[in-house]
């Protein structure tokens, strides 16, 4: 096959960068965010979306909201700043904040509505809309208080687990590869446990007791934290958020996080000698929320396993599912990121969304 030339697709992608959006995160009276959803036959049809729509030749990008607020929505905006820009499908969308002035009547959006910003999360967006919703929804409330799974969140223990099971599957002669162990693992641990017994015709009891008998310790106590995590959790604590361990591990855990420098970063934590129930039982979170006069509102349980952001549910605060091999798709949580920049982003929105 003949490689098509290169100079049309750098071509394609100049024409593309072309399409410039405005679009207008719009408060009322109340501070309620004004919401669209995209009609039959248009592209991201029923999706939601905040107002607005391409430019015209000579508009800048709050003439062009402006325009288009009137076209739409009859309506105005007062007091508009740019706050944000992004990249999606191709189209360059520049969002600017403000007030709206007016009552909004729907003329091509199949729906409209004013919503509070954490309630954000319960539309589907979107794609250029999305990040920006998931921002504006974690900032008010703010996130203050943040709860974090240790096994390959914080720390990457997972190479540990994989090499324990996988020797132990072996002296049972079942022959597991290592990213089958992890698929099983991340799961949970008894899950794994399960598999390996009924595979290897082996009564979970004695897949337990090679468990315990493995020397996990050695090989735990030489993890390193994920990447990426000491530089998130330190810059969370210079915003002022306070960080809390949920956890089933024992104290090891713990000397674990000084070695690595990250202990000063954790204000409280909860391991296995307080003796709660395995996630995703919520007992250890909300012993947590009531030590520390925790408002659940303020509060985010990050894992990554669905037990985990069920655990956060359960307790009634938010959940991020740090799923980085979408091993996951159809887990509910609140939010999903695929990696730890993301994160990053997802937690420090650019300055000015949320004026």
């Amino acid at each position: 096959m003949i490689p098509a030339p290169a100079a049309p697709e750098r071509s394609i992608k100049t024409a593309m960068a072309k399409t410039e959006v405005s679009a207008g995160i719009l408060r009322d009276s109340s501070g309620r965010i004004l919401i669209c959803r995209r009609g039959e036959g248009r592209k991201n049809a029923h999706l939601w979306e905040f107002p607005g729509g391409k430019r015209e030749a000579g508009e800048d990008a709050e003439a062009c909201l402006r325009r288009e607020l009137r076209e739409e929505l009859r309506i105005e905006a007062a007091n508009l700043r740019p706050c944000t820009a992004g990249s999606a499908q191709g189209i360059h969308f520049t969002f600017l904040t403000g007030e709206c002035v007016g009552a909004p009547v729907r003329t091509e959006h199949e729906a409209l509505r004013f919503v509070p910003a954490r309630k954000l999360l319960d539309y589907t967006f979107c794609p250029a809309d999305e990040p920006v919703a998931f921002s504006l929804a974690l900032s008010d409330p703010p996130l203050t208080h943040f709860l974090w799974d240790f096994d390959g969140t914080v720390m990457d223990t997972y190479p540990a687990y994989v090499h324990a099971l996988c020797g132990i599957a072996a002296e049972l002669g079942l022959p597991l590869s290592p990213g089958r162990c992890l698929s099983l693992q991340k799961i949970s641990l008894s899950h794994a446990v399960g598999v390996i017994a009924a595979e290897s015709g082996q009564a979970e009891a004695r897949v337990w007791d090679a468990v315990k008998a493995a020397d996990f310790r050695t090989e735990l106590l030489r993890s390193q934290p994920v990447k990426g995590i000491p530089e998130l959790l330190r810059a969370l604590c210079a915003r002022g958020a306070k960080h809390y361990l949920v956890t089933h591990h024992d104290l090891d855990c713990l000397q674990l996080l000084k070695s690595c420098g990250l202990m000063d970063c954790f204000t409280g934590w909860v391991t296995a000698e307080n003796g709660f129930p395995r996630k995703p039982a919520p007992d250890s979170i909300e012993y947590l929320l009531g030590k520390y006069c925790i408002d659940p509102r303020n509060a985010v349980m990050i894992g990554d396993r669905p037990l985990d952001t069920e655990a956060g549910r359960a307790a009634g605060i938010l959940s991020i599912l740090l799923d980085e091999d979408d091993r996951f798709a159809g887990t509910a949580c609140d939010l999903r990121v695929s990696d730890i920049p993301s994160l990053h982003r997802l937690l420090f929105p650019p300055e000015g969304l949320h004026e």
